[in-house]
């Protein structure tokens, strides 16, 4: 593609704002920081909602839209809504991909199959080349969570399961072969991809970015007093699923209050586990101990973040953590898990405090260790805003994902 011409990408995404996480907020930072450099960009999505049906808004290049494309300032974005069976719902996902593909140069594609798979078929009968983001192993997370895998993902890449779960390896593992360049947040996912059978050369790593905290500038006592929780807050975040180690910081709260009665542990996210999270709340009788708030916006995250004494997350898995670098550049010290691409994230003893998935002892230890000890705290969070802004920074993730977008427009 010449030089001269605008690039023009389409972003194949599986949640995009008003949708909360991770990857909506890394699809939104592309969204507002490509056309910064010179790059047309328009989106497509599943949602919960679709705001405009039937526009018949039709962009500049005359491609035919869809049914649900929404145009929004300089935003173009087709939303597919979840609400209908997983046939329709992949197939018109498929078809405007298929019809925005005429329009795009490359198309940038956020997970292996939900997105994936309607993607790769498309661009493959668009004869256009896609990009892929693996952030984790969609067979294994469905595996964990509907087909009773119970292997960490590192045993599951080498052993054979029942067949809902192998159809899901096969089908990642085709998207990800056809794809013309593999981009993951995290070493320890490159390593992973390359277990697919993935050439390494096809993989490139560039770290996630996230956004500071922004708005209210209010300090600890009035964010808490904002939020009506008293105490000393440990935080948590995440979907609520079985890995993410959730319900052990709930059976440890019981020991950490007897060393501080005014422990206060907020878990934020949503999902599957959650009525098991509130059924041993209440069986431990934790309900003035511990808030489960669901799924909340990221400003009333940044909320608790700034109330908080600690962030704590107790995971079996983890491919690069955004809400361990969000915390981090909150300033918050930090207790995370060992676990996948949290070690390129947290330097132990320095910029936080890593441990072993489930440790009871250990974890109750650098809990106790982070609240009686300012003077570690401090340290902790001085370093990782440090470290965290040289590493993890916006300009580096787009022009990152920039360089390997223009190599691969056609």
């Amino acid at each position: 593609m010449a030089e001269s011409r605008k690039l023009k990408i389409l972003l194949a995404t599986g949640i995009y704002p008003p949708d909360i996480g991770g990857p909506a907020t890394y699809v939104k930072t592309l969204a507002e920081e490509l056309p910064k450099h010179g790059c047309g960009v328009k989106a497509v999505t599943y949602a919960n909602e679709v705001r405009s049906k039937k526009s018949e808004v039709r962009s500049d290049d005359d491609e035919a839209s869809g049914d649900n494309l929404e145009v929004r300032s300089d935003e173009v974005i087709c939303r597919i809504s979840r609400g209908q069976n997983i046939v329709s719902r992949y197939f018109k996902y498929f078809w405007s991909v298929y019809k925005l593909a005429k329009w795009a140069d490359v198309v940038y594609v956020q997970d292996s199959v939900s997105s994936g798979l309607p993607t790769a078929l498309a661009c493959k009968l668009r004869r256009k080349n896609y990009l892929l983001k693996v952030v984790g192993d969609y067979a294994w997370e469905q595996g964990r969570q509907k087909y009773g895998v119970k292997d960490i993902l590192d045993d599951f890449q080498d052993k054979k399961y029942g067949r809902n779960v192998e159809i899901l390896r096969a089908i990642e593992r085709w998207v990800a072969k056809g794809a013309f360049k593999i981009i993951t947040p995290s070493e320890y996912l490159k390593k992973i991809v390359i277990k697919w059978g993935i050439s390494e050369d096809k993989i490139k790593v560039v770290y996630n970015a996230v956004k500071g905290i922004s708005g209210s500038q209010e300090n600890k006592e009035a964010a808490k007093a904002g939020l009506g929780v008293n105490g000393d807050i440990i935080l948590s975040a995440g979907r609520l699923v079985v890995w993410k180690g959730f319900l052990k910081l709930v059976e440890l709260m019981p020991a950490l209050l007897k060393a501080n009665s005014n422990f206060v542990l907020v878990i934020v996210g949503e999902g599957p586990d959650k009525e098991k999270l509130a059924t041993r709340v209440k069986e431990l009788n934790l309900g003035k101990n511990v808030v489960l708030t669901g799924g909340l916006a990221q400003s009333e995250l940044w909320r608790y973040m700034r109330a908080a004494e600690m962030f704590a997350l107790n995971t079996q898995y983890e491919g690069l953590s955004h809400i361990i670098v969000e915390a981090m550049k909150a300033g918050l010290p930090v207790i995370a898990t060992r676990a996948g691409g949290n070690p390129e994230v947290v330097k132990d003893g320095f910029s936080g405090l890593l441990l072993e998935y489930n440790d009871d002892e250990r974890i109750k230890e650098a809990i106790l260790r982070i609240w009686r000890d300012k003077d570690l705290a401090r340290s902790l969070q001085e370093n990782a805003r440090e470290d965290i802004k040289n590493r993890f920074n916006k300009n580096e993730m787009v022009s990152g994902a920039l360089r390997e977008l223009k190599a691969a427009a056609i």
